[in-house]
Formats: structure tokens, C-alpha cells, sequence
């Protein structure tokens, strides 16, 4: 899942990469005006789509999220803005300001499992879209990520959902129940901001579908204290590192 890397704001701002002295480069944009800005092109998003929500009132089923636009036999269809939940996480920038981003996630079945910290390993099936409905990234088989190498839409978006339950078969394969399924919306700042990478242009704003079938708490550095209770304890979305030794609490053994 190369396409979702980790980077904070922080590196969008410092890595800003140069092009040939021939081409023109945008002026790097101001991170409280581009949020504003996605978070209006994502409320638009929300309130003129919906998803195929009935299709999951069955529970022995497991559907695929598909979103529509809200027109024509769909017209009296309900909105996704109306079913999503928004969040609100502060960015820290360069500067040392915090600005506030609103990231919104879709629950279409919660899970009956635990939830996962934003932080912890994870085993999900993804798919990443732009808000035009291009597909830049995923994987149908599910795959472990530690959450803490991707982005920060993401990372914070996944904890509202729930793991399933499975069982091994006789071939030794598995067979996941009641894991949770879902979608995240956030911005560019909570995901690549100003680097365009693979078909994703600069200040884009991500969806990402889920589902989440088993967790698996973490301690990265072995200390006895998970790493949910040592990364991020000020909501900035940098690592925190208070004993100032230049390696993250989380990482730090010391």
C-alpha cells in the first residue's frame, strides 16, 4: 500500500519538491485556506452522493460499498452528509500553528470485534478513490498495515470501526464474519496536501473504503506500554517525544 505512506504536514511543507528552473511552480498554498477549501468540495461530495445502503440490511450478506450521484431513479435516495460522522483533528504546520481539519466516516456495518487505536496493526481490504470516482490504490484480499506508516486520514478514520469474527476451514483457509465495513473522507491535510503522487494531484482530497477484519494492538518498542498511549497524546498529529532525544516516544525503549 505504497500509495498511502505516512507523511505529516509538517513534511508537506518542508519537502516541496522543485521542478526545472523553465516550469512554473505554484506558490506552496496556505493550509487554512485548503482546508476550507476541501472541506468544501467534500461536503458537495457527501451531499450530492449516497451509498448502496439497503443492500446491507441483510446481514448475512457482505456488499460492497458503492457510491452513486443522487439523480434521476436515485433523486429520493439519502444523502451520505446525512450518515456520516465528522471529525475534527488539528494539523500542526511548519510554523508551529494548529489548524483544524475535518475528516467524515461512514460506519455501513460497525463490526462486533474490538476497534483498533490509530496506531495499531490492522488486516483490511481497501480501496482508495478521488472524489471524481478514480481508483488510485487497494487491494480486494485483505493485508496487514501498521497504521502508523500510513496517512493520517486514514489512521484516524479506521478506529471507527470494528474487527469480525473468523474461522479456520479444513483447506486452511479463513472465512471472516461481521467485520466492519466502511469509508473515510479527509482532506488533502490530513493526507498528501501540496506532493502529487502516482494519479493523485497536489491538494486532494481522499476516500478510502474499508473493510476491517482483525486488529492486533501494538507496542512497537517493547517498552510494556501500547503504543496507542505514547504517539500522539497532544492530537497534533506529530509523534510526541518528550524527553527531546529526537526519537518518538512510541519507538523510544528508553
Amino acid at each position: 500500500m505504497k500509495k498511502i505512506l505516512s507523511f505529516t504536514i509538517l513534511s508537506f511543507l518542508l519537502l516541496f519538491s522543485c521542478k526545472k528552473d523553465e516550469e512554473e511552480v505554484e506558490p506552496l498554498r496556505d493550509v487554512s485556506e485548503q482546508s476550507i477549501a476541501d472541506d468544501q468540495l467534500l461536503e458537495d461530495f457527501l451531499s450530492t452522493h449516497f451509498y448502496n445502503y439497503e443492500d446491507f440490511e441483510d446481514q448475512t450478506l457482505n456488499p460492497k460499498i458503492i457510491f452513486d450521484t443522487i439523480s434521476g431513479d436515485n433523486s429520493s435516495k439519502t444523502s451520505l452528509l446525512s450518515q456520516v460522522t465528522k471529525k475534527t483533528l488539528r494539523v500542526k504546520t511548519s510554523a508551529g500553528d494548529l489548524i483544524d481539519h475535518n475528516l467524515y466516516y461512514l460506519v455501513a456495518r460497525e463490526g462486533i470485534g474490538k476497534s483498533p487505536s490509530s496506531v495499531d496493526s490492522t488486516y483490511q481490504a481497501y480501496e482508495g478513490l478521488l472524489l471524481d470516482g478514480t481508483v488510485f490504490d487497494g487491494n480486494a484480499n485483505p493485508v496487514w498495515f501498521d497504521l502508523t506508516s500510513l496517512v493520517r486520514g486514514f489512521r484516524e478514520g479506521i478506529p471507527s470501526l470494528k474487527a469480525g469474527t473468523f474461522e479456520v476451514n479444513e483447506d486452511n483457509t479463513v472465512t471472516f464474519q461481521d467485520f466492519g465495513q466502511g469509508a473515510i473522507f479527509f482532506p488533502s491535510g490530513l493526507g498528501y496536501f501540496s506532493n502529487a503522487t502516482g494519479v493523485i494531484p497536489a491538494y486532494s482530497p481522499l476516500i478510502f473504503k474499508i473493510n476491517l477484519y482483525t486488529i492486533n494492538p501494538t507496542d512497537h518498542d517493547g517498552d510494556g506500554i501500547p503504543s496507542s498511549e505514547e504517539f500522539d497524546n497532544d492530537g497534533d498529529g506529530v509523534p510526541d517525544d518528550t524527553d527531546g532525544d529526537g526519537i518518538a516516544d512510541y519507538l523510544d525503549s528508553n
